[in-house]
């Protein structure tokens, strides 16, 4: 029987979502084992999930550079400080370092500089008044489109370029069968220069076709300050037309998509300075390096069953991932960030070029077409501005991490890459990007996130010390083009290794969720999604048979801590989720939410792995959470199911008929109108926040796009069999939440500890 003992003393939990609030983390574990055996036994892993860019209401930001310790390791408030030798003891190696004279000068008990202060746990350092080069905008442009998909992108594009600072330089390649650079700096008329796209060029061979290994300066009518060509860039896209080489019958479009990104790409790499390639593609390459199927339209793109099975049609998969690959670590040496955004019915290859985003930190936005409201909001959104007119965006950014002695890294998960950074603080095992404390992250925004993993140094089980401390220390260039260092302290505290109630108040289940989810998608990466699956179950059994308490074998005597109650929900919405299972979704569908869960914060991947449902009636139209079921698709309510990428809003049946009969329009039935204009203002907060922006999904009882809110509900009942539940018929073979629930309990009563 497991039973959680009483605590002695009680200390009071820490608020996680203030703790994200002022230093933009969460952990999994925010009370940490205090011995190696109750790690193992947490079986959640220690996970810490930052957002390094994240707007922070109580940043304090300062114009000098920090100090830093003999270690490497930069001056916080957790520092022991020496007031009369002027001196501070660093927590991460215990060293002692003198004060510089104007530090010594000055600081007393009473008179601490920003750094020391208990509320500068983050702090942002700008290190330079010299701002670098500007940054570089690289538009490449797939011409391969209907003209309406090729209109919306040149209007975005002309649009953004009234955001951008005017002294960025702006570059523009289009492809189709062929690449054309454009230059920019020949006022006179339009010039480009043409490659094939069916070959593949060496670096050396595009900089001496472009004439840029013989003459440097001639890059400069390439990639050209847009002050200085927005007329000539303006009218270049004005007459942009569709790729003229006809598509046969049977066949698919001819496209050079990897052509275009490695001459893009070498373009900017020649420029040495931080840069940003969009990439804007309508369909998957068919031609030429990087090709992903071939043109016939008999060949199918591979499938996940293709793959499994080795079909002939996944005769290009390899050799496309190495190009891109090959692609991404340049960019990443070059301080590029490739941002791609697809919109095409059909799979494009983003499962050969996913490293091009990720690892550059990158965007990934894929929809069905440019022309629309979705691509020209989420686009327009890219290029967000501060309330000091700086774009929201940071770039070739790198992390460093500095650890107590107790305490090792495993890795980092997400957008990021290891820099092989080793040293007595990087764990013996390695998860993701692993073997290092130093990262580089390429672009970042305010919800960029990596979820680092740690576990006990094997010195912990015979050390007394009470707390640990983790620092990350963030360098990357501002969009003012000067050089930042964002630096945040964290400090958590070592759970009574005889009580495991102190471990229970600080265990955060939705970053616990978003940990597995996460480690469960790197998992999936090189094992079947039927093994990963396994091991979230194995992993959820014994969550609930070690921190539950119960008779052995008596279902009835469960009790599960409230702390940890939301948690096998969220594992169960995990378990049917697309991040895990790959049945009905293609490999490009999966990679992209896997990309997306993989970037984003641990509030946004949350509505992502249980979508949030919302409630409105005719006696309360305000708002009201209810359970994401079945049951909860009244007739005379109306929901709206926000799932990150999907935002859908369902009249019930009763409230349809009031719309179809007139009374949405009739004055003496206010309060109708009322009810059905009440998620407006919810749905309204949703686009403009989110990005991308989700596909918004008007539907009711009985309409055909109803199955976008029947797809997330949990199916409590059947309703084909039960006449109360008035949704429509609904039949699935997926367990219901309380059914799932149930068998759990059953399996950890009969666990032995």
């Amino acid at each position: 029987m497991q039973q959680p003992q009483a605590q002695q003393q009680q200390i009071p939990p820490l608020d996680f979502y203030q703790e994200e609030y002022k230093d933009a983390v969460r952990f999994s574990w925010n009370t940490l084992p205090a011995t190696k055996l109750q790690s193992t036994r947490a079986i959640v892993p220690m996970g810490c999930l930052y957002s390094p860019m994240k707007d922070l209401e109580s940043l304090v930001l300062v114009q000098y550079s920090p100090l830093y310790c003999k270690c490497g390791a930069i001056l916080n408030p957790y520092n022991q400080i020496d007031f009369r030798n002027k001196q501070w003891t660093c927590v991460f190696c215990s060293s002692k370092n003198v004060f510089p004279k104007h530090y010594a000068d000055h600081i007393t008990e009473t008179q601490l500089p920003a750094e020391l202060k208990k509320t500068s746990t983050t702090m942002e350092y700008i290190l330079s008044n010299q701002q670098a080069a500007p940054t570089t905008f690289l538009y490449i442009i797939d011409t391969c489109i209907p003209q309406e998909d090729l209109q919306a992108i040149r209007d975005s594009i002309q649009q953004s370029l009234s955001i951008i600072p005017p002294d960025s330089q702006v570059g523009l390649i289009t492809f189709g069968r062929n690449v054309f650079v454009h230059e920019l700096g020949f006022q006179e008329c339009p010039k480009c220069y043409s490659f094939k796209g069916s070959k593949d060029y060496t670096t050396q061979q595009i900089l001496e076709m472009l004439q840029v290994s013989t003459k440097p300066e001639i890059l400069k009518r390439f990639l050209v300050p847009l002050s200085e060509c927005e007329f000539s860039f303006n009218s270049i896209l004005d007459d942009l037309q569709c790729d003229p080489w006809p598509t046969q019958p049977g066949e698919r479009e001819v496209r050079a998509n990897g052509s275009a990104l490695k001459i893009g790409s070498t373009l900017v790499e020649s420029a040495t300075q931080f840069s940003k390639i969009l990439f804007f593609v309508g369909g998957p390459c068919t031609i030429g390096p990087g090709q992903v199927v071939g043109l016939k339209l008999e060949e199918t793109i591979r499938s996940y069953l293709d793959i499994q099975k080795d079909n002939p049609n996944t005769q290009y998969l390899q050799k496309a991932k190495k190009f891109f690959n090959e692609i991404a670590q340049r960019a990443i040496k070059a301080n590029m960030t490739v941002d791609i955004f697809a919109f095409t019915l059909d799979q494009f290859g983003l499962l050969e070029m996913k490293q091009l985003a990720e690892k550059t930190g990158g965007v990934v936005v894929m929809q069905e077409k440019f022309d629309s409201d979705m691509f020209k909001e989420t686009y327009k959104k890219l290029f967000d501005k501060d309330a000091s007119g700086f774009l929201k965006m940071g770039f070739g950014s790198k992390i460093d991490m500095f650890l107590s002695k107790d305490i090792k890294v495993q890795g980092g998960v997400g957008p990021c890459i290891s820099l092989k950074k080793g040293g007595p603080m990087v764990s013996d095992v390695s998860l993701g990007e692993g073997g290092t404390t130093s990262w580089y992250s390429g672009g970042l925004d305010r919800n960029s996130t990596i979820l680092f993993m740690f576990d006990l140094s094997s010195t912990k089980d015979t050390s007394f010390s009470q707390f640990a401390y983790v620092q990350f220390i963030t360098m990357y260039r501002h969009s003012s083009r000067l050089q930042r260092l964002r630096v945040t302290t964290i400090q958590r505290r070592f759970a009574d290794h005889n009580n495991i109630m102190d471990m229970i108040r600080g265990f955060d289940q939705e970053a616990a969720c978003v940990t597995m989810a996460r480690v469960g998608i790197l998992k999936a990466e090189s094992e079947e999604s039927i093994e990963v699956l396994k091991w979230l179950d194995r992993s959820l059994i014994r969550v609930v048979a070690r921190f539950g308490s119960y008779r052995k074998d008596d279902v009835s005597s469960f009790r599960f801590p409230q702390e940890m109650m939301m948690y096998p929900q969220f594992m169960y919405h995990l378990r049917r989720s697309h991040f895990i299972t790959t049945f009905g979704a293609s490999p490009d569908e999966t990679t992209f939410y896997r990309a997306s869960l993989s970037r984003e914060c641990v509030q946004n991947a949350l509505v992502m792995i249980q979508p949030a449902l919302l409630q409105y009636t005719v006696d309360d139209p305000v708002a009201n959470a209810v359970n994401l079921d079945i049951q909860s698709m009244k007739p005379d309510v109306v929901l709206l199911l926000d799932t990150y990428f999907n935002v859908v809003v369902w009249n019930g049946e009763h409230v349809q008929k009031w719309i179809e009969e007139g009374y949405y329009d009739n004055p003496e039935y206010e309060y109708i109108k009322e009810l059905i204009d009440a998620p407006n203002s919810d749905v309204q907060y949703i686009l403009e926040d989110r990005f991308p922006v989700p596909k918004l999904i008007k539907t009711y009882f009985g309409h055909g796009q109803e199955r976008y809110l029947k797809s997330r509900v949990n199916p409590s009942v059947n309703t084909v069999q039960n006449e109360n539940v008035e949704s429509g018929n609904y039949i699935t073979d997926d367990a219901s939440l309380k059914v799932f629930t149930d068998h759990l309990i059953r399996l950890a009563v009969q666990t032995v500890q």
